[in-house]
């Protein structure tokens, strides 16, 4: 926030600052002064910034190298010739025999030159004859030269393609270790050891450390050999410096060598003699200087021109803009400091917060606790009650009380086993039953003789959630999110097309339209085109039923049931359920009925509006609903996620029967030709007659 506030208001500034250099006619210099005022402009025009980019973070590591090299040579070759760092600087000095100082790309070097005479600190040149074999490294972090460590390195702490000491140490995709930048390099395009394309994995940070941990010589007291390497001299600096601390070190060595900031006139000094040579120095700058103004000779010379430097009335502004941003920055800090007291406010209600969390969950932790008590024992009075139910019909067949379809009882005889996965929708087409699994497959059973499966139909790449045939087709919908189309007497793939963006719950048909349920949204589909007809919208979660009777179709939503008109598609009627969502749903002459989360069965007279009553008797949701009539009377058959199918009488409303073979909820029901088909979690299917 501050730093956004200070470069806003310097903008002002400058605009102002070249208004008044236009009125006082020095329009002339304003492409001069402009780049100088830039105070807050940490970045050259190349847009990089001055700071040295291998001091940032490892991550500024990965930047791309061509583009590094670029920016470097772009600098390079725009130092002015008065620049400190410029080669033009160096062309006066006088440090021995057979050297003279140049820097290039951000390092110093020392070249071969005739004998000149070493004039005094205040008048030029300041090197004396001891550092002449002195060898000057980067000073900006260049690693063209290898440091001196102070005792042999190990094989494993070299880069094996630079052969150097390592920098940035990271692993490669092949397990090897080299230098970060060699990995970057254009030519490093695979490892030198087992050929294996370079790419970078992650940083090196055990080796990074030892390495860091090392001791080298400063550079400042090292000088060239006969082949060009460093060699510790033990002349002028005889430090012995950590190697992660070295380059802090060698930019603070009181024998590095630095520019007289006065004048070039004054040659280079060592770092140690600058504040002597400071206070004898015989050249100044005009005070000026940071907004333009060029202008340095002696004390005398500048201190009258300093009285008719046209660059006075910019001072004049920058420091009176200063003095208002030193007002902005007390006032920041000042706001910044109740912002703290409020944080620490904050914090402290926070921390009150959580400790009430805290007791909270306690309690919580004792109610859930109770709860699971309660539920176990309900359970159990669930299954006393199921077993005193069988008894009682048990009874009543022994003594003839109730009618011809009160008096049967269904049994388990056969079990269908083949699917790798829970079975989540049935269909039954004459002698033949349809099953779709979790397992991607649709397979085809016989159910008149063996019980064995004929067929494994392909086409899902999810579970086969719904089933439903029509005019000799099977439909498909699953978890994919698509339908397929399949002959049901060849067992072919006809056609298949992706349908919503969501898993397909359920599926209906009649003799023109397909209907397809899934998340808040019902598709109807032309059976002939398998083009979408109508898009009904707006509904409240997820359809996972759907029954077509007479002109009608049902929809199944959460705490609600929505009837529509199949020719119009309008919605004719809404119906609350209570119970939470609509798992599945059948709809009789009498009744529609839904089985729902809460483990109730919900039923809705179809004649009367305001006749409806729910059957309680499962302990889990109720996934599957099938009904049967015989004799008369009518039988609904509904399995749930307490594993058990349970056998009511429509007529009476109570329970007649609880089957409870399977070892896992029960997921859906078929009832064809007087038999009863069930499907589970457990990967079965059972046959009740």
């Amino acid at each position: 926030f501050c730093s956004s506030l200070l470069i806003g208001c310097f903008q002002h500034c400058k605009s102002y600052l070249l208004i008044i250099l236009v009125m006082s006619g020095e329009a002339a210099d304003i492409h001069r002064l402009q780049p100088k005022i830039n105070l807050f402009d940490q970045t050259d025009e190349s847009g990089i910034s001055d700071s040295d980019p291998e001091e940032t973070e490892f991550e500024k590591e990965f930047l791309d190298v061509n583009r590094r090299r670029s920016i470097r040579k772009h600098k390079e070759n725009t130092l002015s010739p008065t620049s400190p760092k410029g080669p033009e600087y160096f062309s006066d000095m006088s440090i021995s025999p057979v050297s003279n100082l140049s820097i290039r790309s951000g390092k110093m070097s020392i070249h071969s030159r005739s004998p000149s005479t070493t004039t005094g600190r205040g008048g030029g040149g300041g090197v004396t004859s001891r550092l002449s074999q002195l060898v000057v490294g980067e000073l900006s972090g260049s690693d063209s030269e290898e440091p001196v460590f102070t005792a042999p390195l190990s094989d494993h702490l070299l880069c094996s393609i630079c052969r150097r000491v390592l920098r940035r140490p990271v692993v490669s995709g092949c397990g090897h270790t080299f230098c970060a930048r060699c990995v970057l390099l254009p030519k490093a395009k695979a490892c030198p050891m087992d050929n294996v394309q370079l790419s970078l994995v992650l940083e090196n940070i055990a080796l990074r450390d030892q390495i860091g941990s090392l001791t080298a010589y400063c550079r400042f007291g090292c000088a060239l050999s006969n082949e060009g390497k460093l060699l510790y001299t033990g002349q002028a600096c005889t430090s012995k410096i950590p190697f992660h601390e070295l380059r802090f070190h060698e930019s603070q060595c009181p024998w590095s060598i630095v520019p007289c900031p006065n004048s070039p006139q004054c040659g280079t000094l060592l770092s140690k003699d600058l504040t002597e040579h400071l206070f004898e120095c015989t050249h100044a700058k005009c005070r000026n200087k940071e907004y333009g103004c060029e202008v340095n000779g002696t004390s005398e010379e500048v201190e009258d021109h300093l009285s008719s430097c046209r660059f006075n009335v910019v001072r004049q502004v920058i420091e009176g803009f200063k003095s208002t941003v030193d007002d902005l920055v007390t006032e920041v800090k000042k706001q910044g400091k109740q912002i703290k007291d409020l944080t620490k406010s904050v914090n402290k209600l926070q921390h009150e917060l959580t400790q009430r969390e805290r007791v909270l969950d306690g309690r919580f932790s004792n109610l859930e606790e109770f709860q699971v008590h309660y539920d176990g024992s309900l359970n159990e009075t669930r299954v006393m009650l199921n077993e005193m139910s069988n008894e009682m019909n048990s009874i009543q067949l022994q003594l003839g009380i109730v009618g011809n379809i009160e008096s049967h009882v269904y049994k388990c005889k056969g079990t269908f086993v083949g699917h790798d996965g829970p079975i989540w929708s049935m269909a039954a087409w004459g002698d033949l039953l349809f099953s779709g699994s979790s397992d991607h497959t649709i397979k085809v059973w016989d159910t008149l003789a063996n019980f064995t499966c004929l067929k494994t139909l392909h086409g899902h790449e999810g579970m086969v959630l719904s089933l439903c045939i029509n005019n000799n087709l099977l439909y498909s919908s699953a978890s994919d999110s698509m339908i397929c189309i399949w002959d049901i007497k060849t067992y072919q793939l006809l056609d298949n097309i992706t349908a919503h963006t969501n898993p397909i719950c359920t599926l209906a048909a009649n003799d023109k339209h397909l209907f397809s349920g899934s998340l808040r949204i019902i598709k109807v589909w032309d059976k002939g085109t398998l083009q979408t007809v109508r898009t009904l919208e707006g509904l409240n979660h997820w359809v996972r039923a759907l029954v077509i009777k007479n002109d009608k179709m049902y929809a199944g939503i959460y705490q609600a049931i929505k009837i529509w008109d199949v020719n119009s598609f309008e919605c004719e009627r809404v119906i609350d359920v209570k119970g939470g969502s609509v798992y599945s749903m059948v709809v009789t002459d009498r009744y529609i009925i839904c089985g729902t989360y809460d483990k109730g069965i919900f039923m809705q007279s179809l004649s009367n509006p305001r006749e409806s009553q729910v059957l309680r008797g499962h302990s889990g949701t109720v996934y599957c609903l099938g009904y049967l009539k015989s004799g008369g009377h009518t039988r609904l058959f509904s399995g749930a996620y307490d594993r058990t199918i349970k056998v009511w009488n429509l007529d009476k409303h109570i329970a007649l029967q609880t089957m409870d073979r399977h070892q896992g909820s029960v997921c859906c029901i078929v009832i064809a030709r007087g038999k009863i088909f069930s499907g589970a979690m457990d990967s079965t299917i059972k046959v009740w007659q």
